[in-house]
């Protein structure tokens, strides 16, 4: 594996352990919708554009190891964007 596939895996795999994480504090939220809402809300908000765009990259690629609510929401976020590109 060269050592830019190295790069982006490990990459991918803090972004999908941070999108987890903003999830797991959403979690207690009864309202499912809710919480996909408070994880969208929070990485439009923070995460820089670039970011964004790998943790994207990620979800096209099958989403390994994120979470029911961080999924949905990476997945909200993917299709906002893409409409309004």
């Amino acid at each position: 594996m060269s050592s830019i596939t190295e790069h982006a895996r490990g990459n991918a795999d803090h972004l999908v352990q941070m999108a987890n994480d903003i999830g797991h504090f959403f979690q207690s939220e009864p309202d499912h919708e809710a919480a996909v809402a408070g994880v969208a809300s929070h990485i439009r908000r923070y995460w820089e554009p670039r970011m964004r765009k790998h943790i994207y990259a990620h979800l096209d690629q099958g989403g390994a190891g994120l979470t029911d609510i961080a999924r949905d929401a990476i997945t909200r976020l993917a299709e906002q964007a893409r409409a309004a590109s």
